[in-house]
């Protein structure tokens, strides 16, 4: 009988081993070993914060539409560049004759810094503005454009476009 309670100890003692194991075990092996999924998450969080937003609005007139697209970069919640691209549509037949002029592009085609394109032929004209090299004294200009993304996002739906955000990897 003595041989039967030694046996039940070293089985209880076997027992609480195994058990301790289970406790233990899991917590270690994931600091030792972390899910892949962690190691992305991580190195995603490591990556500059690049932000889009893209708007758009179209203005109807008598014989024609003008849709505006602007696309402004963000990098590290700075603005960094933006695109503006300006498309002429007629309806319902040819566009007018007299050259069609767009006030905002006609102003910031004099401002330095800023890059623009005309392609005629399809009636469409792009602005580029690299905010890295913008000279900031032009107060008129840091009006349309804000520095913080959320604070130009309100400046564009105020102004009836659409917006959108995303992240850009």
């Amino acid at each position: 009988m003595k041989n039967d309670t030694g046996n039940y100890k070293v089985l209880c003692y076997l027992g609480i081993f195994i058990l301790l194991l289970f406790i233990i075990l899991p917590p270690l092996f994931r600091v030792l070993f972390p899910a892949e999924e962690e190691v992305i998450n991580n190195e995603e969080e490591n990556l500059p914060l690049i932000m889009k937003l893209s708007c758009t609005k179209d203005d109807d007139y008598t014989d024609y539409m003008i849709t505006t697209s602007i696309e402004t970069n963000y990098h590290e919640e700075k603005i960094h560049d933006a695109t503006i691209k300006y498309e002429i549509k007629s309806i319902g037949g040819a566009l007018p004759e007299e050259q069609i002029r767009i006030e905002d592009y006609e102003n910031l085609k004099k401002v330095d810094n800023v890059y623009f394109e005309e392609d005629t032929d399809n009636n469409t004209y792009i602005l580029k503005i690299d905010f890295d090299k913008f000279d900031y004294s032009d107060e008129e200009l840091l009006l349309n454009y804000k520095n913080v993304l959320a604070e130009q996002y309100d400046y564009y739906t105020s102004n009836q476009y659409t917006c959108t955000t995303s992240r850009v990897q």
